[in-house]
């Protein structure tokens, strides 16, 4: 646990000390990766899945403020999509305006959360996202997860529908909007995922916002729990061929990754808790002060005296 502390001090003082040009590389390589990801999936647009074109927009991210790195990847989303069926490019368009005029309170983030998951679905880890939200965020966010549920589904139909496309011989301008939506009113996967995310979400929440010690820990682990609980049983009655093996393996990938950030974001000492309690003119307050861990990252100086005593010695 103190060698994890002591390297959690040493990325901080780093981080702190270097805080822009560590942001903003870390900003073009989730944008990279993010970018790369989506234009291997969908792969109609010959530009932008070029290194050269990926390495400009990852660049134009890294020196540009964080939501314009989610609108990258939206923007490269809807150009792929509009190479498949024009009429399918601009329904999306329309989606993400008519949803960020409902729901853009928290615009940034929203769209952070919307993209991350079809995005990490593509690494078979989307799991990780209600798991984390519900850590930082508010269930003003739940929207959000619904709609990248949505997402990831509508980007998998415009997958197949291209596959179609190309060896069906007859085809009108409305084909492709009535094959979309005919495949998400029938895809009883899609509904289990949002069932399954929103009630992961709520759980974490729930039991994060719990007085109680390493509440965060436990409810990343009754998160999984849940999330795996639902899955498994939504397979059983539904009979949807759910790999138990391989969705054991994405819960326990992702319930990790949401610890260790967990971890690197807030770790509290419960053993030195104490419980403070004072008054004023109109209240009695109750306080319960629980200490962070931390680490004093000792700079140790070397001073050579092996000339000065030769010296002494001539």
């Amino acid at each position: 646990m103190m060698i994890l502390l002591l390297l959690k001090s040493r990325i901080k003082n780093f981080y702190e000390g270097h805080y822009r040009v560590v942001r903003g590389c870390m900003k073009a390589l989730v944008s990279f990766f993010a970018i790369f990801l989506v234009t291997r999936r969908l792969n109609y647009n010959d530009i932008l899945g070029t290194y050269p074109a990926l390495i400009a927009v990852a660049a134009l991210c890294g020196v540009t403020p964080d939501i314009i790195a989610a609108l990258a990847v939206g923007v490269v989303i809807c150009v792929e999509i509009f190479h498949v069926s024009a009429l399918l490019g601009g329904s999306m368009v329309a989606i993400f305006i008519i949803y960020f005029l409902l729901f853009g309170r928290l615009g940034h983030r929203q769209a952070f959360v919307i993209f991350a998951i079809p995005v990490l679905s593509m690494l078979h880890i989307d799991c990780t996202v209600p798991i984390v939200s519900a850590l930082f965020m508010s269930p003003g966010l739940l929207p959000s997860i619904l709609m990248g549920i949505l997402l990831q589904y509508i980007l998998q139909g415009i997958t197949e529908y291209s596959v179609l496309e190309q060896t069906s011989t007859q085809s009108d301008i409305t084909s492709s909007l009535h094959y979309l939506i005919d495949g998400l009113r029938s895809n009883k996967m899609m509904a289990v995922t949002m069932v399954a995310f929103l009630l992961t979400f709520l759980c974490v929440y729930l039991v994060r916002k719990r007085q109680i010690k390493n509440a965060p820990q436990i409810a990343i682990l009754v998160g999984a729990i849940v999330m795996m609980s639902v899955e498994l049983l939504c397979n059983i009655l539904m009979d949807l061929q759910i790999g138990t093996g391989l969705l054991a393996l994405q819960v326990v990938i992702s319930a990790a990754i949401a610890y260790i950030i967990q971890f690197f974001h807030l770790t509290l000492d419960y053993h030195g808790t104490k419980k403070l309690q004072f008054e004023d003119d109109e209240y009695y307050y109750y306080v319960t002060a629980v200490p962070k861990f931390k680490v004093t990252v000792v700079d140790r100086t070397v001073t050579r005296i092996l000339s000065e005593r030769k010296e002494g010695k001539e």
